[in-house]
């Protein structure tokens, strides 16, 4: 990346926007904490989020208001007022402005507290009243942090976020989301050159799709947090140059964030804690010379793979090459949120593999069986047979997590009608669970075997026992001590489905196991 003097010039001085006016900045800023700055298009408004202030909802108290003020001809920035449609006593903050739809921190909820997530309101009454917020539908979004910044491309189709997540190096990181036709897809790391070990806050993507701003304080600066600036590489989105830090003209030893660039008005905004009581403060600074790049915008490539995007250029060429798409999530089986795992599929004699993500992504042929193997730390290793036709397949993975109490259906375990002989497919299945008790080596389990009613009952209770046994005869085999295995057949007793037709009735037949101690 090109020094950031060629990129654009910082003067602290007239600039031909007119008047100095729009710099004076001390109308919109208090004794309270101002951050967050956006302006309109025409640099006549600028919206904010005031927290900690006597005036909002809650009084002092409220972390965050969203206030906006106008820009006069005669008298400059006019006193900030509180923006009616958006503001509860919740933290309230605007993200993003774009064509009278502002986007805002957190999903509404009625009378609850706000989900983390991203709403867009539209303008009622022009710039202070607003309509109820709507949520904007984010695959796969999960965010664990209270803060979130977020920002849009010129032309509305790439959404950067900066949140806590999944694959998130260390506290908050940047993250790349491009617009569907309905929704966001899921949103992708932006990769380790860009984020740290520590905080990377309040994205600004210039006009060119290319350069980026952003706020961190683990990347090497003058105080608590910096502004750096970063240039995406190509179109995978995790290429970037090494962050260059903006200089002590705009950076100091106090937090500096929210910058946004503003060429058609020749000037920055953003916020910083120097000299300012301990808060934040709004900063309006001129910038008077841009490379002409960065206004000019780059074409948006869609990196393959996304989910939750229909990349036309990528369906082509999976049909040209008659594949589909078997994709899915990972969730925990209690509570329901993603998990990172590791997901194995065997396509063609080629294993394949995607590391320490919440959802998986293959390329595969139509009308066949395929074995996902999913392995997770805290969880209990999963074979999942999918089959796939001749569109593509969403499958989501749910997993038990390893805790005492803990019972798991061994689906794929299996015998040959009316024996104790094992499926040689079960072998798989069975080997998961030696590899969780090697894993685990104070781990004990109960075994419980099932059949269905069909037949002589008390034949079906041994018929049940046998194959328990079978199983466990198998683990010691493979290694396991059996004092940590134990086992009873249940026979037809306890079923799970109906026994009425053979459709159902084959879910009966199972083995299960239950943690007794970990």
């Amino acid at each position: 990346m090109r020094l950031l003097t060629s990129l654009f010039i910082v003067l602290i001085g007239t600039s031909s926007f007119g008047q100095d006016l729009i710099f004076d900045t001390s109308i919109l800023n208090s004794y309270a904490d101002e951050q967050f700055p956006i302006l309109s298009d025409d640099g006549k408004v600028i919206f904010y989020t005031r927290s900690h202030h006597e005036d909002n909802i809650l009084g002092r108290k409220d972390k965050g208001d969203i206030y906006y003020s106008l820009l006069t001809d005669t008298s400059g920035w006019l006193a900030p007022r509180k923006l009616d449609g958006v503001n509860d006593e919740h933290f309230n903050s605007a993200l993003e402005l774009k064509n009278s739809l502002l986007y805002l921190h957190g999903e509404y909820r009625s009378n609850q507290s706000p989900a983390p997530g991203i709403s867009t309101s539209k303008v009622s009454d022009w710039p202070g009243v607003w309509e109820a917020p709507v949520k904007q539908e984010i695959t796969y979004f999960k965010n664990t942090s209270a803060n979130l910044g977020a920002c849009l491309s010129a032309d509305g189709q790439v959404l950067i976020i900066s949140m806590e997540s999944y694959k998130t190096r260390g506290a908050e990181d940047l993250y790349v989301s491009f617009k569907t036709q309905n929704s966001w897809s899921e949103p992708k790391h932006l990769g380790p050159v860009v984020n740290t070990n520590l905080q990377e806050l309040t994205p600004f993507l210039a006009a060119d799709n290319k350069t980026l701003f952003f706020s961190s304080n683990g990347h090497e600066g003058f105080g608590s947090r910096d502004i750096f600036v970063t240039q995406r590489q190509d179109d995978s989105w995790t290429s970037w140059s090494i962050p260059e830090n903006l200089g002590i003209l705009v950076n100091t030893e106090g937090a500096e964030m929210g910058y946004r660039l503003y060429p058609e008005l020749e000037l920055a905004i953003y916020s910083s804690t120097k000299d300012s009581d301990g808060y934040g403060d709004i900063r309006i600074i001129p910038v008077t010379e841009f490379d002409a790049e960065l206004t000019a915008p780059q074409e948006i490539v869609i990196p393959a793979g996304v989910v939750g995007v229909t990349a036309a250029s990528e369906e082509a060429a999976l049909a040209e090459e008659g594949m589909v798409i078997l994709s899915g999530k990972i969730e925990d089986a209690k509570t329901g949120e993603m998990v990172l795992a590791r997901t194995k599929i065997l396509v063609e004699e080629e294993v394949t593999e995607h590391f320490n993500d919440s959802i998986y992504s293959f390329s595969v042929r139509p009308n066949g069986s395929y074995t996902l193997q999913i392995d997770a730390e805290g969880y209990i290793s999963k074979n999942q047979v999918v089959a796939v036709f001749d569109i593509n397949r969403t499958e989501d993975i749910i997993l038990d997590p390893i805790e005492v109490g803990a019972t798991v259906k061994l689906d794929n375990v299996l015998f040959v009608r009316g024996t104790t002989d094992l499926v040689a497919s079960s072998y798989k299945e069975l080997n998961l669970v030696v590899e969780m008790m090697k894993n685990n080596p104070t781990m004990e389990i109960e075994l419980a075997g099932h059949t269905d009613n069909v037949g002589v009952a008390s034949l079906n209770l041994r018929l049940s026992q046998e194959r328990v046994d079978a199983v466990i005869a198998y683990l010691a085999e493979q290694g396991i001590d059996k004092s940590r295995l134990s086992g009873k057949g249940y026979g037809g007793s306890k079923p799970i489905a109906s026994n009425a037709n053979e459709s159902t009735r084959r879910l009966n037949r199972r083995v299960e196991f239950t943690i007794l101690h970990q």
